[in-house]
């Protein structure tokens, strides 16, 4: 999938029925909360960039969250699946574990890096909202049977040592990915090589998964 999450959740929007000043408050409030982050973006802000008064936001949204939370829903709930079902059939083509590694690696920060205005608004919402929590959880329940069926297959399958279980590869995985994508976004002066470091944290998986 070549477009962003943020460029889907505009087609989302566009494809929805609802009034024009609604649109345009969730488009702009999708803008400012990525640029600025939630707590650094005011409804006043959005208003200005809305071309509206803050009583049409309030008329749709009770609150500044409750606008949050209906830009937030329909990614976790409609747009991160579209993403899972791109990504988990496309394990099956792999047969050795460092091919499955390297797959997962690049492909999965790529992911956020591509998508990284999207992912820092969901992520630092996790850790303060326990809605947004609630939303995140029920999606990585009901793919669960996916992750099972593709995921964990690839590794099984690729050679992993028996004593890790799916959540402690997984965790390794993302993790690894993660703090690199973080370092990245909040730290860009810092030099780096990216094809370097990704195959430095491709090597570093494979040393501690493989059987």
């Amino acid at each position: 999938m070549e477009t962003s999450i943020f460029n889907n959740y505009r087609n989302w929007i566009d494809e929805q029925k609802m009034p024009k000043g609604k649109r345009a408050v969730l488009l702009a409030g999708l803008d400012l909360f990525a640029q600025q982050g939630y707590n650094g973006t005011s409804t006043a802000q959005i208003a200005t960039q809305a071309a509206v008064s803050q009583a049409t936001i309030f008329k749709y949204f009770k609150t500044k969250q409750d606008l949050l939370l209906a830009i937030i829903q329909p990614i976790l709930e409609n747009l991160f699946p579209r993403y899972r079902d791109d990504f988990l059939p496309a394990l099956d083509q792999f047969k050795t574990l460092p091919e499955v590694v390297h797959f997962v690696v690049h492909n999965r920060y790529q992911f956020f890096k591509e998508n990284g205005d999207a992912f820092m608004i969901v992520l630092t919402e996790l850790l303060t909202n326990s809605t947004v929590r609630r939303l995140f959880f029920k999606v990585i329940q009901e793919s669960q049977p996916m992750i099972i069926k593709h995921f964990a297959a690839a590794l099984n399958n690729a050679g992993v040592r028996e004593e890790l279980d799916l959540l402690t590869i997984a965790r390794m995985m993302i993790g690894q990915i993660l703090t690199y994508f973080i370092q990245q976004r909040l730290v860009p002066q810092i030099a780096a090589d990216e094809q370097r470091d990704l195959e430095m944290i491709e090597a570093q998986i494979i040393r501690a998964i493989q059987k």
